[in-house]
């Protein structure tokens, strides 16, 4: 082993993660908006913020390079239109020592106040009815419309069988009859009538009893849900966490869902609003969100139809009476146990290939945070109820139990969500081969965590295992697999981030064996990855998965190990190659589980 190859797995072991980084990702930074215009070299002007790599930015970023650029359009993922950051005074002044404005929260109404450290500033992100610098003025509520106006907005509305003109003031909504004609077209839905404005040639919506909305497409009288929520078209647009819903037609959710790329998308209840809705196919109603400047999503606090009907009548226990016998059902038909997730990306609009972006909560519930002592860190991947697959180098200090925490169905890093789950542990195994005087050898480790309440992980749609490999499962070179983690965005980087993901292909044994990439140090027990990437090279913390799909299946394939620097040409990741484990990681599972 070289020198060099020590130093980088010192620094993992007193950082706490080893993190193999996208090319893209670097210098990527989530400082808050610039409330001022950036040019460009060519005299065009930056916006902000825009989309980069599944993330929002506020001001100009650099990847690998000294020079700050931003993107000519909201989103740089799909448009690839950018230019150079002219310099502009303060541009380099990031300094974290300007006063905490928002310790205080001068932002009233409940709004969110964000410091903004270039300028000595902060902005209020404010509750949907507020508005203003400092949230203070209440926004206009139009009670046809069910919809907020901000102060300036003008609309128009038939209210009491007169045609009206209303403006939104700072004192509140001022209406004035106006002239009006019939439509020549009817862009009113559920049977709603139109008429036209005359002085505007703004056309607007009579609607029938039981709709609302604009143009009479909302059901404001829909308070819950039938079934999994596919034909609600209520008015909710919060989510269960108190996040507000991003708008279905939003610009920032091009990889996500774009409306005209759902066909019908009228049908699922999309279109240019911000409430829940399913349209595909999930338990309940749900909503884009963004969460830490990166695209999330969550279900939506609404209540389901057959439980506000359940609270008023008698309780039938699967809808037999006291007494009767329940009926026979069929068997479920069988489905996997490990190795599925959600797929919002890919369930709602066309397939997407992982490229070094932030990734969807639940899109690797497979995924633990597992934080040592006060200061390190490592990822693992949950492949049982009460059983972690991590790096054996992770541990190799020896830390007591009492240092360890386990935390499941985590998305921001040290950040326990509504999703999470959080253990304990019970006791950490190497392999018998394992030594902390050459690491890199047989990195692997199994943690059993400590039960809570009587039980380990509960399955849910954000925690579930992955699927271990068998002697059968095979996967050819040049193959995409996905690694995730909380890494840091760049080589010399120090925070951690929002959950990443990442695509890498396979890269034969005898490649990463040339003398110019790892030579003699890579082993039989080793698997590389990163030269031909999907997209880019790769990114994660020590201990994370490379997971491997099968169909719709993920595999473990391999640890996260060690590698030379991050996303370095020609230095690939090594990752440990699970196959050859898999019969002592079954012995000591079902040797253990036989104990209890």
């Amino acid at each position: 082993m070289t020198n060099h190859t020590l130093l980088l797995l010192l620094s993992a072991f007193s950082g706490g993660a080893l993190t193999l980084v996208s090319g893209e990702e670097a210098g990527v930074s989530t400082e808050p908006y610039r409330e001022r215009k950036v040019l460009t070299t060519s005299g065009e002007e930056c916006t902000f913020p825009f989309r980069q790599g599944g993330r929002l930015h506020h001001h100009c970023i650099t990847v690998l390079t000294s020079k700050p650029w931003c993107s000519l359009t909201g989103n740089f993922d799909r448009d690839r239109r950018w230019g150079l950051c002219l310099p502009s005074e303060g541009f380099n002044n990031t300094s974290r020592d300007v006063p905490d404005l928002c310790r205080a929260n001068p932002c009233r109404h409940g709004g969110v106040c964000t410091p903004v450290p270039q300028i000595g500033s902060f902005r209020c992100s404010c509750p949907e009815e507020f508005t203003g610098r400092l949230c203070e003025q209440k926004k206009c509520y139009e009670t046809l419309h069910l919809r907020h106006y901000d102060v300036g907005e003008t609309w128009g509305r038939i209210h009491l069988r007169s045609v009206e003109q209303c403006t939104c003031l700072v004192w509140g909504a001022e209406c004035q009859r106006v002239h009006y004609t019939m439509c020549r077209r009817n862009p009113c839905q559920n049977l709603g009538t139109c008429r036209l404005i005359t002085a505007t040639g703004k056309e607007v919506c009579h609607c029938r009893n039981g709709y609302s909305g604009p143009r009479c497409s909302l059901e404001p009288e829909t308070e819950c849900y039938n079934g999994r929520g596919t034909g609600y078209r209520g008015v909710a647009g919060t989510a269960a966490s108190g996040a507000r819903c991003l708008p279905w037609s939003s610009d920032l959710l091009f990889d996500e869902l774009h409306v005209g790329t759902v066909f019908p998308s009228a049908t699922k209840g999309l279109g240019e609003h911000a409430f829940c809705r399913n349209p595909d196919g999930d338990k309940r109603p749900w909503c884009y969100t963004t969460s830490d400047s990166a695209i999330s999503w969550e279900y939506c606090n609404i209540p389901s139809c057959a439980k506000l009907a359940s609270s008023s009548r008698r309780i039938v226990v699967f809808g037999v009476p006291p007494g009767g016998k329940k009926p026979n059902s069929p068997k479920p038909a069988k489905s996997p146990v490990c190795g599925t997730k959600h797929k919002k990306r890919l369930a709602v609009a066309r397939g997407r290939i992982f490229g070094g972006t932030s990734a969807l909560p639940g899109t690797h519930p497979w995924m633990a945070a597992i934080y040592i002592g006060p200061s390190d860190f490592c990822a693992g991947s949950l492949i049982s109820s009460c059983w972690i697959v991590t790096a054996a180098h992770c541990l190799f200090r020896n830390p007591l139990k009492s240092q360890l925490r386990v935390v499941l169905g985590q998305h921001r890093f040290n950040v326990t969500g509504p999703n999470a789950q959080t253990f304990g542990v019970d006791k950490y195994i190497f392999p018998k081969h394992f030594s902390v005087f050459n690491p890199t050898l047989h990195d692997i480790a199994l943690i059993k965590l400590k039960k809570e309440d009587g039980r380990c992980a509960r399955k849910t749609p954000f925690v579930r295992p992955i699927c271990l490999p068998d002697k059968t499962t095979a996967f050819p070179v040049g193959y995409c697999c996905a690694i995730s983690g909380w890494g840091h965005l760049y080589e010399k980087g120090s925070n951690y981030s929002t959950l990443q993901e990442a695509g890498v292909r396979l890269i034969s044994d005898d490649t990463c064996r040339d003398p110019a990439v790892y030579g003699n140090h890579i082993t039989a027990n080793m698997i590389c990855a990163g030269l031909g990437s999907c997209v880019d090279a790769c990114q994660g913390d020590s201990g994370g998965p490379l997971a491997c799909a099968a169909g719709d299946v993920s595999f473990l394939h391999g640890i996260i190990s060690w590698g030379e620097g991050c996303g370095r040409p020609g230095k690939p990741g090594v990752y440990t190659r699970v196959v050859n484990y898999v019969d002592w990681i079954n012995s000591v599972v079902k040797a253990k589980a036989r104990t209890l």
